[in-house]
């Protein structure tokens, strides 16, 4: 009688878990399948060498990777996104010395899809991973709305407009607006607002933080974000040294993404 490979079907149990229920931590696989944590963590590693699952920076959940989400038909784009730009904004973290976001559009928001934000020791809300970020105050969303096309643009604006609130206001104001999505074109690059979400630094400074888009075929399909503490980088250096870096980022994210 042929024998079955218990190591092998254990892996197997935690890649249908990972398959109904991604993304889980370390603690909700060891209650999802009674496998001790220290041999989940042997299989994870072989599961993430392999290509099959994917930990997230942002908030260390373990995921299906892209790659076999695909073959069993339920890929997502922002989860392929999240997985390969994560080693690149590890990489930008260590040039910068600054944390960084990825998000994607989500109708008239952005929303975070990846973060090196729990490596960094400044930021008070770590939790990023599905944060919304506002179109119209965040830097993520301006360099969004800036570069992507004039349809949806439009589109995105009309929306904001009919939501109403502050944003709504603010997109009615056409001159300010037009101004806006000029500035941050010209440049390269948008500016978070200088009092949106307040204080957001251990030390009680607001967060300061600019963006570039992601544009992969012609297209915007995210966009890319640096920041640090107020006053703590130099205009000087944000044009001369964060921005050339961070497009270096979106460039190489881009080049990741598949066809």
């Amino acid at each position: 009688m042929v024998k079955s490979i218990e190591a092998l079907a254990r892996g197997i149990q935690v890649l249908d878990k990972l398959r109904d229920k991604s993304p889980m931590s370390l603690a909700n696989l060891h209650h999802e399948t009674g496998i001790s944590k220290a041999t989940l963590l042997r299989i994870l590693k072989t599961l993430q060498e392999a290509g099959w699952v994917y930990r997230s920076l942002g908030d260390s959940q373990y995921r299906l990777s892209y790659s076999l989400q695909q073959v069993k038909e339920i890929q997502k784009p922002s989860v392929a996104l999240a997985e390969l730009a994560s080693p690149i904004i590890k990489d930008l973290q260590r040039d910068l010395q600054w944390p960084s976001d990825i998000a994607v559009r989500d109708n008239l928001t952005m929303r975070v899809v990846e973060s090196s934000r729990p490596q960094a020791t400044f930021i008070l809300n770590r939790e990023q991973i599905g944060i919304k970020p506002a179109m119209l105050f965040s830097a993520l969303g301006r360099a969004y709305l800036a570069f992507c096309s004039k349809a949806e643009q439009d589109e995105i604006i009309k929306g904001i407009k009919a939501a109403g609130g502050k944003e709504g206001r603010l997109a009615h104001d056409v001159v300010w607006l037009e101004q806006l999505l000029k500035k941050t074109k010209a440049q390269g690059f948008g500016e978070r607002e200088a009092n949106y979400w307040g204080v957001g630094s251990t030390d009680g400074r607001r967060i300061e933080a600019i963006a570039v888009p992601i544009i992969h075929q012609e297209k915007v399909v995210a966009s890319l974000t640096v920041a640090w503490p107020e006053g703590n980088v130099e205009a000087s250096k944000i044009r001369s040294l964060f921005l050339p870096r961070l497009q270096l980022a979106a460039k190489q994210i881009s080049d990741r993404l598949p066809s």
